[in-house]
């Protein structure tokens, strides 16, 4: 199954959205951003499944998380930039 990566800056804004994701019912997960969608280092990222892409999307904003990317992970292991 492929997931998404909303990737943060800390783990601060990283936190603030765990907790929305957990209050919408969403599984995540909060980990390091692999460093190949995070070049500038030390950002984090709120995983979910490809399916709950736009809901995800839409907690985090109405949250006022800051992502900063958000990419899909092929079965491949590659990312591919779907979003800002």
């Amino acid at each position: 199954m492929n997931r998404v990566y909303f990737t943060v800056r800390s783990v601060t804004p990283g936190q603030k959205g765990s907790a929305a994701l957990r209050r919408g019912g969403i599984d995540h997960r909060l980990v390091r951003a692999p460093r190949v969608i995070a070049p500038e280092g030390c950002a984090y990222a709120l995983t979910v499944r490809e399916a709950e892409l736009g809901k995800a999307a839409g907690l985090l904003e109405r949250e006022g998380v800051a992502v900063r990317g958000v990419f899909l992970r092929q079965e491949d292991g590659s990312f591919e930039r779907v979003g800002p």
